[in-house]
C-alpha cells in the first residue's frame, strides 16, 4: 500500500477459483469461428480479412452454401473442401483460446458469448465489475449490523404497498438507504453524489493473456446434486488465474468507515451469508472443485441472483423467500419459479461451469488487498 495525503493506494488481486465470464455482449455464430480438434483451440476471425480471403480464392459463392447448410463447422470447410493450408489462414485469426474440453466438432457446435475486451482485443475486467461486488458485499455488512427494529420498520412500510407500488430496485440492492450518507445533495438523498462509493475507486485490471483463456458450458444443479447442461458457451478466465487491479481509497470522503480491512470483512461476511443462506439448500455435484471459503467473491455472468441481490439479508428469510420468487417469476416466466416458496428457496439452482472434467462453481473469486 502506498498513502499520499488522504489517498491510499492498494494492489487488489483477484484469484479465479472457478471460471469467470464477464460478457461484451457479442456472441459468435457457431459458424464464424475455427474449431481445431486436434489442438484443442478456438480461432476468432478479423471479419474483413476473413472475407478477402474468399474473395483472393473465389471462394465466396462456396462459402454461402457453407452458411446455408443445416450442419458443418468452420474449420472442416476451410481446410478440408476449400483446401486451404495454415499459411493461409493465419493471417486472418483474430485471436484463439482453448477449448477447455467444451466443443466437439463431431456434435452440435454452440454460439459462444464473448468476453468483455479493450479496442486492442485484449482481455480485461472493468473496474465497475469488482467495485459493483464490493458494494453488495459493503451494503450486506451494513443491513446486518443495523438495529433490526429500525430494519424492520422500513421493510414493513415496504411490504405493506401493493406489489405494482413496491420500489424493487431498493429491495433488491437498497443502496440509498444506507450508502446515500454524505448529504452533499440533502434535496436529492439518490443523487450518487451522496454515496460512500465516491470513495472507492477500482481500476481496469492489468491485460489477460488469451492462454488464461477457455472455454466453458453453462451447469444448471439442483437442491439434490444433480447437474443439467445448458445450452450456453462462455469465454471465460480459466480457473486459477490472478488478475491485478489498483484500488484506491479516499479518506477524506471515507473518513475510515471503509478501509482495506472492512472491506476484506465485509467480502467474508457476505460469503459466509450466501453460504449459510443459500448454498446449505443444495448437495455439491459429483467432481465439484471445491473454492474454498478465504475472501470469496461471486463475480460476472452466471454468478447467480442471489450474489447480486440483497433481498434476503434486507427482508430475512421468510419473506425474502416470497419477494424473490415473485420477482423471478414476472420477470423469468417459465423458469417455474412460483413453486420457490415450497422449495424453501429461490432462486432454486446454483450456477456451475464444467472446465475439462471439472465442476467449478461460476464466478467464484478469492480477494487479497495488499
Amino acid at each position: 500500500m502506498t498513502e499520499q495525503d488522504h489517498l491510499q493506494v492498494y494492489t487488489l488481486t483477484l484469484t479465479t477459483r472457478g471460471p469467470l465470464h464477464i460478457g461484451s455482449g457479442q456472441k459468435t455464430p457457431r459458424k464464424e469461428y475455427i474449431l481445431n480438434p486436434e489442438k484443442g483451440t478456438v480461432s476468432f476471425l478479423k471479419e474483413q480479412a476473413f472475407f478477402d480471403l474468399l474473395i483472393q480464392n473465389r471462394l465466396v459463392e462456396l462459402f454461402e452454401g457453407f452458411c446455408m447448410r443445416r450442419g458443418g463447422d468452420l474449420y472442416a470447410f476451410l481446410y478440408r473442401e476449400c483446401g486451404l493450408d495454415d499459411e493461409q489462414i493465419a493471417p486472418v485469426i483474430r485471436y484463439q483460446v482453448s477449448t477447455g474440453g467444451t466443443l466437439d466438432a463431431d456434435h452440435s457446435l454452440k454460439d459462444i458469448h464473448r468476453f468483455i475486451r479493450n479496442p486492442q482485443g485484449v482481455a480485461y475486467i472493468p473496474g465497475s465489475s469488482i467495485k459493483g461486488a464490493l458494494r453488495s458485499a459493503l451494503l450486506y455488512q451494513m443491513i446486518a449490523g443495523q438495529d433490526p427494529r429500525r430494519r424492520q420498520a422500513n421493510v414493513a412500510r415496504l411490504m405493506d404497498m401493493p406489489m405494482d407500488k413496491r420500489n424493487e430496485k431498493n429491495l433488491v440492492l437498497p443502496e440509498e438507504s444506507y450508502l446515500h450518507v454524505l448529504e452533499l445533495e440533502a434535496k436529492k438523498p439518490s443523487n450518487a453524489v451522496n454515496s460512500l462509493m465516491r470513495g472507492i475507486q477500482v481500476s481496469d485490471s492489468e491485460p489477460v493473456p488469451d492462454r488464461m483463456m477457455t472455454l466453458t458450458m453453462k451447469q444448471d444443479g439442483s437442491r439434490a446434486g444433480e447437474t443439467h447442461a445448458i445450452n450456453l458457451c462462455r469465454e471465460c478466465i480459466a480457473p486459477g488465474t490472478a488478475i491485478r487491479f489498483r484500488l484506491t481509497l479516499d479518506q477524506s470522503i471515507l473518513k475510515n468507515r471503509i478501509t482495506a480491512q472492512t472491506i476484506l470483512e465485509a467480502i467474508n461476511a457476505f460469503a459466509a451469508y450466501y453460504r449459510q443462506t443459500y448454498e446449505k439448500h443444495f448437495a455439491s455435484p459429483h467432481g465439484l472443485s471445491d473454492p474454498g471459503t478465504r475472501n470469496l467473491l461471486h463475480l460476472g455472468g452466471g454468478s447467480g441472483f442471489f450474489a447480486t441481490s440483497l433481498a434476503y439479508p434486507y427482508l430475512g428469510e421468510e419473506k425474502g423467500l416470497d419477494f424473490v420468487s415473485r420477482y423471478l417469476s414476472r420477470n423469468f416466466r417459465g423458469h417455474h419459479h412460483e413453486q420457490d416458496q415450497a422449495l424453501g428457496i429461490s432462486p432454486h439452482t446454483l450456477k456451475y461451469a464444467k472446465h475439462g472434467q471439472t465442476m467449478y462453481v461460476t464466478g467464484a473469486c478469492e480477494v487479497s488487498i495488499t
